[in-house]
């Protein structure tokens, strides 16, 4: 070997030495030790604090729960730390560093007889060092170095909207959409709703970036001691609950795009609950990838009954080759309701896809008139006939498009909220099509529906649909409700366990705003908030992802 490849390979060496990051934890300080870039270090106060909801505009002492950190374990590339709240909460943290990344994976545990208001929490990393302007007299000189994600693009501070009052003074706060806005940092707070969980810098020679996210996270902050914070959410805890939460920062090369493909790797749900979707158009031709298509069977050729297919982007033709599934959701759609802004036609529906964020392959019924030409506005019109397309097309569907059967999720909203159980559970046959059910506005036997035949009188009706109810067994539902489910639950009280249920409210006025012409609309899960984060959780679970 030449000098010069003993050379070579020394540097080489050397490089891989310096990319390795190492870790140290010592009086509440964790250190991630990068001697490559500018400032060697960047530390984080690990953790500053412990919160309680409310606290945008209440006395900071007011808002800490006391927490005493101890270190369990430590290694330069894994730490384990367990932090003890003063209501008896316990997290444990492992925190791990490979050559530019550090994961943490949390575990909140609530161990007493008490619930836990621990609602967030603050790691405070602070970037002087790192951002080269650590001795400047002025200690805002690193905000044009740091940068969150407004509309999608990386956005240097200060932001638009910048904000100069609150209770505390100077900082800005960042508040996601599935958030309460009154239970973040009492520091002033933006108007505007970051696009994802990622908060980082500028190193000094502008050929680093840091960053860091949380998932679930509660809050981006810039804060008054050169520090940047992606503080985490925890939500409290019930008495014996456990909770995960997870954790990244990162030690890149100044290339925004990698960053943001790196965090949707890692964060791939909280990735797209800032997402506000669009309803596919539907359209003609054969079925492909995000695309919604209109289908008529040979039997109804000639006529206008139709269902629509829409398949995800991810969906592979090749599906059979390479032995992929995917979940599907199948809807039914409302009567048409024009004040409500429901047509009744099921190209106009969009529940299915808010519901997965079409992520799912989605499959919409018709309702099939009495005459058997068209698809049915309002009500059921030949509810056998109805009965028997479903029987056939989901098989169908199954079958075509390399669908999981063990992931057929029914849904519907107002008249097909109703048809969920009416039609879906119409019989055993059917109702072995399901896994799982979602409701949104009305359920099968909760109310009469006067001037109907299969709806009134209330006995009469409540005792066939306990006949379909029973067919659920212990699949999982999801009732959703505006403005409230109450009386849905009250009523299925009286009917049946509720061990499988899940009942969520929806604020459609407060998620949608005056844009709405009516609060009974099926548009919710198209825009962020908690409510849809908290159904497309569900949702998430049922179909195991």
């Amino acid at each position: 070997m030449t000098t010069i490849h003993i050379f070579v390979l020394f540097v080489l060496i050397q490089s891989c030495a310096l990319a390795k990051l190492t870790l140290s934890w010592e009086d509440n300080i964790l250190t991630l030790h990068a001697p490559h870039v500018p400032g060697e270090k960047i530390e984080t106060w690990y953790l500053e604090a412990y919160c309680k909801p409310g606290s945008s505009d209440r006395d900071w002492n007011q808002t800490l729960i006391p927490h005493q950190t101890k270190l369990v374990s430590a290694t330069p590339t894994k730490i384990e730390l367990r932090c003890t709240l003063s209501d008896g909460v316990t997290v444990d943290h492992f925190i791990t560093s490979d050559d530019d990344s550090v994961t943490f994976t949390l575990t909140a545990h609530n161990p007493t007889l008490k619930a836990s208001q621990a609602h967030w929490a603050q790691p405070c990393t602070r970037v002087g060092p790192f951002t080269g302007t650590n001795k400047d007299a002025d200690k805002y000189t690193y905000l044009p170095k740091s940068f969150i994600f407004l509309d999608g693009k990386q956005t240097f501070l200060p932001t638009r909207n910048w904000v100069t009052q609150a209770r505390y003074i100077p900082g800005q706060v960042w508040c996601p959409c599935h958030v309460d806005r009154n239970d973040v940092n009492p520091r002033p707070l933006s108007l505007d709703v970051p696009s994802n969980g990622l908060i980082g810098c500028v190193s000094a020679d502008n050929k680093w970036l840091f960053a860091t996210a949380w998932e679930p996270y509660q809050e981006l902050f810039q804060g008054i001691i050169r520090c940047i914070h992606s503080d985490f959410r925890i939500g409290g805890l019930a008495s014996g609950e456990t909770k995960t939460i997870r954790g990244k920062f990162y030690l890149l090369k100044n290339d925004p795009a990698e960053l943001l493909l790196r965090y949707q790797h890692d964060f791939p749900f909280q990735s797209r609950d800032q997402k506000t979707l669009t309803p596919p158009a539907t359209t003609e031709g054969p079925a492909t990838p995000g695309k919604r298509i209109s289908i008529t069977l040979e039997k109804f050729k000639g006529t206008d009954v139709h269902h629509t297919l829409y398949l995800p982007s991810d969906w592979d033709p090749a599906w059979r080759r390479k032995n992929l599934r995917y979940p599907l959701i199948v809807e039914y759609s409302g009567n048409k309701f024009l004040a409500s802004g429901s047509t009744g036609r099921i190209k106009d529906s969009a529940l299915g896809f808010g519901l997965t964020g079409g992520r799912a392959a989605w499959l919409n019924l018709p309702f099939i008139s009495p005459d058997g030409k068209k698809n049915q506005l309002t009500w059921w019109g030949d509810k056998e006939a109805t009965i028997a397309y479903a029987k056939k097309i989901v098989p169908k569907i199954i079958a075509e498009y390399g669908i999981d059967p063990n992931q057929v999720i029914l849904c519907g909203f107002s008249r097909g909220a109703i048809a969920v159980n009416h039609i879906g559970l119409h019989d055993d046959e059917i109702a072995k099509l399901w896994s799982a059910f979602v409701t949104h506005d009305h359920y099968d036997g909760e109310r009469e529906w006067s001037g109907t035949s299969w709806g009134s009188p209330l006995v009469a009706y409540r005792k066939s649909s306990a006949e379909r109810l029973a067919r659920i067994k212990d699949r999982p539902v999801l009732i959703c409700q505006n403005p409230h489910p109450f009386l849905i639950r009250n009523y299925l009280k009286t009917q049946t366990k509720l061990d499988n249920f899940t009942f969520l409210p929806i604020d459609t006025r407060a998620i949608l705003g005056k844009s709405v012409p009516h609060p009974h609309t099926d548009r919710w899960p198209l825009v962020p908030s908690e409510t849809r984060h908290q159904a497309w959780r569900w949702i998430d679970k049922v179909l195991r992802h």
